[in-house]
């Protein structure tokens, strides 16, 4: 999904370097360049994706599965800073690649799995050298979740991962669909997050630089509380209205640890981003330059971000209930 752009207000001049016009061939090279230098095991999986077969051997069956999706297709624009800003959305996009098509790599290449057509598998990327199969169980449709979420907690990503009713992975393949959304917000989020030295050395010149770091970073953060809060809701719908099917999640040890492992590392990024938000307005401050966070926006001087901090601020109490609490920590594998 293309993440939607926050308001910029009293927009500083843009410099030549953010507006120069990159040809194609220029976007894919740095698209890759940065991604390698910053985040090796995003480049690694999107290494791995553009080798992969369109053909495998599974239990005597043959399993077509046609090219994924090529990374410079989620690329928008034509300058850097563009193509800076849209290293989220490829990564993001090419991990739900990855994520779909890898698992018939693992299962040709372990013959204790015994495929079976129909058989639903994810590969969700813990890290570069730690990639989990998981087997999907019975799931009923996350569209069911619309009974439950208030209208208060309806942020923007509810339409469309949970409503209207569609043949997006995050509903019709249930938790294992969520879970692969808050794996690829996830990613997306850390390669943005990398980027910052990037940004500080444009800061030294330019403090607006900062801003648009905020920007390709922020908004997608809050994903960790919006799938957390969309995976919880729909474990306790399972629990009390289809619990067969709960005893399915319950039951898969591969999909409890990949949900610990990737909720861990998120969780630990969103106190990180925090940390150098901090420590970005102390130092800019220091030098005399205004920062601060008023009103729900990030300022350097006199341009500022919207945070969505009072919707994060509402799922955080919302997720701080013991019905969520009390599912989370019987869920996670300790």
């Amino acid at each position: 999904m293309r993440k939607l752009k926050f308001i910029v207000l009293l927009l500083l001049p843009i410099t030549v370097a953010y507006s120069q016009s990159l040809s194609k061939g220029q976007q894919i090279r740095l698209m890759y360049s940065l991604i390698e230098e910053h985040d090796s095991d995003s480049y690694a999986m999107l290494q791995s994706l553009a080798k992969l077969p369109t053909k495998y051997k599974l239990n005597g069956m043959t399993i077509t599965t046609g090219e994924p999706t090529k990374p410079e297709a989620w690329l928008s624009g034509k300058t850097a800073e563009d193509i800076r800003g849209s290293l989220n959305t490829v990564v993001h996009e090419s991990l739900h690649n990855f994520t779909s098509y890898y698992p018939y790599q693992m299962l040709s290449n372990e013959s204790s799995h015994d495929y079976d057509f129909g058989d639903s598998y994810s590969a969700f990327m813990i890290d570069g050298s730690d990639i989990a199969l998981v087997k999907h169980t019975d799931v009923y449709n996350s569209n069911e979740l619309k009974r439950d979420i208030p209208k208060a907690l309806r942020t923007f990503r509810y339409n469309p991962y949970i409503t209207p009713k569609s043949n997006l992975g995050s509903q019709k393949q249930g938790i294992y669909g969520l879970l692969d959304e808050f794996n690829a917000y996830f990613r997306g989020t850390l390669i943005s997050y990398k980027l910052f030295p990037v940004y500080r050395e444009m800061g030294s010149d330019n403090p607006s630089a900062y801003l648009d770091y905020m920007q390709n970073m922020s908004s997608i953060r809050m994903a960790y509380f919006e799938f957390k809060y969309y995976m919880l809701a729909y474990l306790n719908r399972a629990e009390t209205s289809y619990p067969e099917q709960y005893e399915g999640f319950m039951s898969n040890q591969d999909l409890r640890r990949t949900y610990t492992l990737i909720h861990d590392q998120f969780e630990q990024l969103n106190e990180n981003i925090d940390q150098r938000i901090t420590k970005l307005m102390a130092d800019l401050n220091n030098q005399g330059i205004e920062s601060y966070i008023k009103d729900n926006y990030f300022w350097v001087q006199n341009r500022g971000i919207g945070m969505n901090l009072e919707a994060i601020e509402l799922l955080k109490e919302e997720l701080s209930k013991s019905r969520y609490t009390r599912q989370h920590d019987a869920f996670v594998l300790n």
